[in-house]
């Protein structure tokens, strides 16, 4: 699915004033999003599911509208209800790693190189995958995935999940990718990170926050409830309540760490600025992410779909796992994000259009 201008903006909208009233953006009855969409979409959710199951009805399939009485709510990731065909074909193939022969790669590297070297405005779209390699667990990898931080969180049994997913945040430094981002964006390459991530590792790296849209929050950043000033710590800020128990030294506000849990609506104006980037992009590397969280996941696809007829610009991915953009990038590559963005910037090098 590829999004219009119109439909995407609307996820810049909050919707007010429901009342007892059918809400026209939810996806059903009891859909955890009524009355405060936000920047979110619901595509019907699995409260909503819920509550239809529990009446004896049967939930429309997330996917492709059917309603399968052996059809499922998906627990683990997407939280949305499929019939027992889309399930079997999402649960099938969402965990497969792939990756592409030696020569293959290299000409993809080769290409993306080419396509970095002559693009204007640069943006990059970060996932979980870009920190594996600094020693933080993803989400969504398989259980045999190749990575060294092994299964995802999500997929691995409750008593088997690692304790303190933050704390390996806290003691992680920024690993190749991030390197590699950092000297592309002094190089002027790179012009602005969209991230997924809260770990803080693209200003540890040396990123500047005004050219770094952290959609989820930073576990190291907390911001003033009053005037809106925010504070870089050397700790970890995520608290119970999200009040942190320290004062804004401008106003003597409240301070509030900045993580966004699910359910919750992003900053407004974060989510204005990294819009605002991906509208003048020509280029978004979608690096380590799976695409499927919205609204970051309509920032990539939007760069595709405004790009779509010209075969150098646009969206490049490059992940092991599939995406929903697959079909619309102009690049996917099937590789550990370490080893093809080191090697794209060695080809840089090569071509002389960076430092050595």
């Amino acid at each position: 699915f590829l999004p219009t201008r119109k439909t995407l903006h609307l996820a810049l909208i909050m919707t007010r004033g429901y009342g007892n009233a059918s809400c026209q953006q939810c996806c059903a009855e009891g859909c955890r999003y009524h009355g405060r969409h936000g920047q979110r979409s619901c595509l019907g959710c699995e409260d909503a599911a819920r509550v239809a199951i529990s009446k004896g009805q049967i939930p429309a399939c997330a996917n492709c509208g059917l309603r399968d009485r052996n059809g499922r709510v998906d627990e683990r990731q997407t939280r949305q209800f499929y019939c027992s065909a889309c399930w079997a074909h999402y649960d099938g193939d969402r965990l497969v790693e792939f990756f592409d022969k030696p020569t293959e790669l290299e000409a993809k590297c080769q290409r993306l190189a080419e396509m970095i070297a002559s693009a204007k405005h640069i943006i990059a779209f970060t996932g979980a995958g870009i920190s594996t390699g600094a020693g933080i667990a993803d989400f969504r990898s398989g259980l045999n995935t190749k990575l060294p931080t092994g299964p995802g969180l999500w997929e691995r049994p409750k008593c088997e999940r690692p304790e303190g997913i933050l704390d390996q945040c806290v003691r992680a430094k920024p690993g190749r990718t991030h390197a590699v981002l950092f000297r592309l964006w002094k190089a002027g390459f790179l012009k602005h990170i969209i991230s997924q991530n809260v770990d803080g590792l693209h200003m540890k790296s040396g990123i500047p926050r005004s050219h770094l849209s952290e959609l989820h929050g930073n576990i190291f950043v907390e911001r003033c409830s009053s005037c809106g000033e925010e504070y870089e710590r050397d700790f970890n800020t995520i608290c119970p309540g999200g009040f942190t128990g320290r004062s804004c030294e401008r106003c003597q506000g409240k301070l509030r760490h900045t993580g966004v849990g699910f359910g919750d609506d992003l900053p407004e104006k974060i989510v204005r600025r990294a819009w605002d980037e991906s509208e003048r992009a020509d280029l978004c590397l979608a690096l380590g992410s799976s695409i499927t969280v919205t609204p970051a996941s309509e920032m990539p696809a939007w760069v595709a779909q405004r790009h779509r007829r010209v075969s150098t610009r646009g969206l490049v991915i490059v992940n092991l796992q599939a995406t929903p953009c697959d079909g619309v990038a102009a690049l996917r590559v099937n590789g550990l994000v370490d080893d093809v963005i080191e090697r794209v910037e060695e080809l840089l090098r090569e071509k002389q259009r960076l430092p050595q």
